[in-house]
């Protein structure tokens, strides 16, 4: 027998004690009576009766009433001790509890047909267990409560107080995040196994505390990694396997999309289907572009079985995509997935010119706007303070010098024409007209172009610094070449499109701004040398994980935006962009595609896909036994014992009680 008190405090007793004897006190009093004419000698046995007595208090005689009130307060007070009852267990006194908030916890805890079960989810049955085993708590025990999934969360520290664990408790949720109980068991660590001040084998090693022994309660379903290099010291384990062995669940543990390096406008999209539950399973699968179904594939597999789906879609524009498998089974996150081809970049790029209209429309296409802005500015510019700081601080993805030379080199990548960029280059041949004889096309700077037609009226060779690549070799020697320089690029040509007569007049040095090609070489230029290429696969991350993303310098904020069903967007709110065009995304708790939208224009200029991926977690067959340390630890029966409570049965009795002393009190008055 065990009692849990429901008072506290001093005087809430004191006030319980004084019931019974105000009960007591008031069949010793006597009620004072006025004196009553009456017409007839028939009432003067009761009256005389009433005025037996003539002082505040009279002898206490035989009641049943009495004895009926006393024994209803009797039994309240007892009930008011909360006595119960439950088997011997051994307790050291302090329990942590470890509660589970993966996403695998989101399976259902057993048969919806089994007793007890209902449909509850093993995050549901975990958190109920949790719960009945802080009512069993005594007033000696204390316990704390963390929550685990990729990362460790302590809800509660050590208390005795149930009530904040039960507060605790009820704010826990589960999560869609993978496992990770490494975190979980360090932070229960620092109780049962105080540090040192040194290490061991020191002279003046001292133990800062002594080691307190604690129970470690696991709730879970054993899907994590074995736990090595921890040791388990004074934590005595207690696993407590939530969930079944007989599971249906198919996941999908890849997904991604990439463009055809031959044909641009053509997408190719792979996909990895696994069936981790115990019986042979076929699906659908139905592949979503922009929300519209555009393919599916049957699929069939058997246990621990996978297979490839390979699709081929066309699309010129950056896209979001959807696999989502049509079988509904013990997981649902992992029966969807997304993926994403992020945008060309909108880059910065500085235009250092004394004036070049073929410079300027060749910049100024509809395909250059898209990727970039671009800012003129007269080769005087140079020697501002505004441009060395701008230089310095990498502001600009590229700068174009037409005609002109800096004193030192910008922080960024520059394409140069008409002249060296710097000592490091060097002219090797004096201006005369040249023809190309070859070019290297393999190099993203010359791809797709057509060159040979070109007339140059006046043009350079030109030798760069050690390491330097020949892109473009005329009858003279190399007259377009491209070197690194810490970190960054330098791409120089040797003749300038347009030049200046005698008298100052703008004349054209080539025919090469009226062909076709010129507008591309730009546009590739743009891409290839400022950083705006063609879209490409987004990257994908797990739930929870934070997300780091370079974008142009040009942004100051953008806004991050989860793609929902329907075509329809959910706005997380704004980010500023950091130093370098950093962007730091932390809400990536939900599965899904997420952009990065432009503050200002509402164009999109990143994306990323969240999916779990995670065939571990799509296991969600329980574990018999996990490994903690140096330690197996078998699953111990999942029903914890229960304590048997008697005040619910006190209370019974005392209304019981009170119905026959209001038929014993009515009788009397009858």
């Amino acid at each position: 027998m065990s009692w849990i008190p429901a008072l506290s405090g001093g005087w809430p007793w004191a006030v319980l004690a004084a019931v019974p004897l105000g009960i007591v006190l008031l069949y010793f009093l006597k009620l004072r009576r006025e004196p009553v004419e009456v017409p007839s000698t028939y009432l003067w046995s009761r009256t005389i009766e009433d005025l037996h007595v003539n002082s505040l208090l009279q002898r206490l005689r035989n009641s049943v009433l009495l004895f009926l009130q006393l024994l209803a307060v009797l039994l309240a007070a007892v009930a008011l001790f909360r006595p119960g009852m439950r088997g011997e267990a051994s307790s050291l006194g302090r329990m942590v509890f470890l509660l589970d908030t993966s996403a695998s916890m989101q399976a259902p805890a057993g048969s919806t047909n089994e007793a007890g079960q209902g449909g509850r989810t093993r995050f549901e049955e975990a958190r109920r267990q949790i719960g009945e085993r802080i009512d069993t708590m005594t007033d000696s025990e204390s316990a704390m409560l963390v929550t685990f999934s990729d990362r460790a969360e302590v809800m509660q520290a050590f208390t005795s107080d149930r009530n904040r664990l039960r507060d605790a408790l009820d704010r826990c949720d589960v999560s869609n995040r993978p496992t990770d109980i490494l975190g979980a068991l360090k932070a229960a660590d620092g109780l049962a196994n105080p540090r040192r001040t040194s290490e061991i084998g020191d002279v003046n090693d001292v133990q800062v505390a002594d080691a307190m022994p604690a129970e470690l309660l696991l709730y879970s379903d054993g899907n994590f990694a074995d736990v090595t290099q921890f040791s388990l010291g004074n934590l005595q384990p207690t696993y407590v396997a939530v969930g079944e062995s007989d599971v249906s669940n198919l996941a999908i543990v890849s997904f991604s999309a990439q463009r055809d390096l031959q044909n641009p406008n053509q997408i190719q999209v792979f996909a990895t289907i696994l069936n981790t539950g115990n019986a042979a399973r076929s699906t659908e699968a139905s592949l979503y572009l922009d929300q519209s179904l555009v393919d599916a594939a049957s699929v069939e597999l058997e246990p621990e079985e996978q297979t490839g789906l390979s699709f081929t879609i066309e699309s010129p524009d950056a896209v979001a995509l959807r696999l989502k498998l049509d079988r509904k089974d013990d997981l649902g996150i992992d029966n969807e997935a997304f993926a994403a081809l992020t945008p060309a970049g909108l880059v910065s790029v500085l235009v250092v010119t004394p004036g070049n209209r073929a410079l300027e429309l060749g910049l100024t296409t509809p395909k250059s706007q898209q990727i970039a802005s671009c800012e003129s500015v007269s080769p005087g510019y140079l020697d501002s303070d505004a441009y060395s700081k701008r230089a310095n601080a990498g502001k600009d993805d590229l700068i174009i010098f037409d005609r002109c030379r800096p004193k030192s080199m910008p922080m960024t990548n520059t394409f140069t024409m008409g002249e060296v960029p710097s000592d490091d280059w060097k002219w090797t041949s004096d201006p005369a007209s040249l023809t190309l004889i070859d070019i290297d096309r393999t190099h993203p700077v010359l791809r797709y172009l057509e060159l040979y037609s070109l007339l140059v009226f006046s043009g350079r060779s030109i030798e760069g610094p050690p390491g330097a690549l020949t892109l473009i070799e005329s009858d003279i020697g190399p007259t377009m070449s491209i070197a690194s320089r810490d970190g960054y690029q330098d791409l120089v040509l040797g003749f300038p499109l347009v030049s200046e007569d005698d008298s100052g007049e703008t004349q054209a040095n080539t025919n090469w701004y009226a062909e076709r090609s010129w507008p591309v070489f730009l546009f590739n230029v743009l891409r290839h040398m400022a950083g705006a290429a063609q879209s490409s696969a987004a990257p994908s991350y797990q739930p929870g994980q934070t997300v780091m993303t370079r974008l142009e310098n040009v942004l100051e904020k953008v806004e991050v935006k989860r793609e929902v069903r329907g075509g329809q967007s959910e706005s997380l709110g704004e980010q500023p962009v950091g130093a370098g065009g950093l962007v730091e995304v932390v809400e990536t708790s939900e599965p899904g595609n997420y952009q990065l939208v432009a503050a200002d224009t509402d164009q999109v200029v990143d994306r990323f896909a969240v999916n779990l991926f995670d065939a571990r977690e799509s296991r969600l067959a329980v574990q018999p036994k996990v490994e903690l340390g140096y330690e197996s630890v078998a699953a111990a029966d999942a029903g914890i014992e229960v304590r048997r409570e008697f005040w619910r049965w006190l209370l019974l009795a005392v209304l019981a009680l009170l119905v026959v002393e209001w038929w014993f009190y009515t009788r009397r008055l009858a």
